[in-house]
């Protein structure tokens, strides 16, 4: 268990650094953080699939104002670990991604006091135009936190799972089954928050267009979004043979000429 806390740790810390220092590579997503965990404890299959399903449930956190929302990358890393190293099912392990990653969310808030102590080294090399020691310090500050951030995972895996896995042994069944209702409610309120925010009367159609195609004519979702692609490519080049783009086009062609014999 240690070995296995140490590398799910280690993925989520490298994870975490890289998404912040080269600007949001989206690492931490849970459908790339659940099949790097897969991976590492060889089970790729269920890596993958918990993160997907995952997915769904942190679709809408998102960190609005002063909000703080749930953590997805530990979130995730934490309950794929329970669901590939002990008989916790997907869905009662989904149920404690949510609590798991709201705990990590407040943690990884705290972490940020910690670059608060070295600012008066930054102000200095800032005021002395010294670059390479503000990028030493900004990559130290960073990989402080991302060490916090693993360091709570490798302590939750570690010394959570076993005990976790006993606790839900020990439940009756009227509250695991409970944790499997409410998990499989997750994924659809992740989405419906999602949905809240892009809901327009021009977009309606297209949802109940992938609604009847999943529900009556058994579609997968894969087949549905190489759908939306082929759409999207055949609305662009229509859009752009129209007349009215064609006319725009030879005004911008006749605006240049002009622009050419001026010259």
């Amino acid at each position: 268990m240690f070995l296995n806390a140490l590398l799910v740790s280690l993925a989520v810390g490298v994870c975490y650094f890289t998404n912040d220092w080269f600007c949001r590579l989206f690492n931490d997503k849970p459908i790339i953080i659940g099949t790097i965990v897969g991976i590492l404890l060889g089970d790729p299959a269920t890596g993958i699939i918990c993160g997907g399903t995952y997915e769904l449930i942190f679709l809408g956190a998102v960190n609005i104002g002063g909000t703080v929302p749930s953590d997805a990358l530990t979130g995730t890393a934490i309950a794929t670990t329970f669901v590939i190293l002990t008989d916790m099912g997907i869905k009662e392990a989904m149920a404690l991604a949510i609590p798991v990653g709201l705990l990590m969310g407040q943690v990884q808030m705290a972490t940020f006091i910690v670059p608060s102590f070295f600012n008066g080294y930054i102000d200095k090399a800032i005021e002395n135009d010294n670059d390479k020691m503000f990028g030493w310090m900004a990559a130290l500050t960073l990989f402080m936190r991302s060490f916090l951030e693993a360091l709570f995972t490798f302590i939750a895996i570690y010394l959570g799972s076993d005990a976790i896995t006993a606790i839900m042994k020990s439940l009756p069944e009227a509250i695991t089954g409970g944790l499997t209702v409410a998990g499989g409610m997750l994924a659809a309120v992740g989405f419906a928050m999602l949905l809240r925010m892009i809901w327009s009367k021009k977009l309606a159609v297209y949802f109940f267009v992938g609604f009847f195609l999943t529900t009556y004519l058994n579609v997968p979702t894969l087949g549905i979004a190489i759908a939306g692609v082929l759409y999207c490519i055949i609305r662009y080049y229509s859009i752009m043979d129209s007349p009215k783009s064609l006319m725009n086009q030879n005004a911008d062609m006749v605006i240049e000429g002009d622009e050419l014999f001026n010259d």
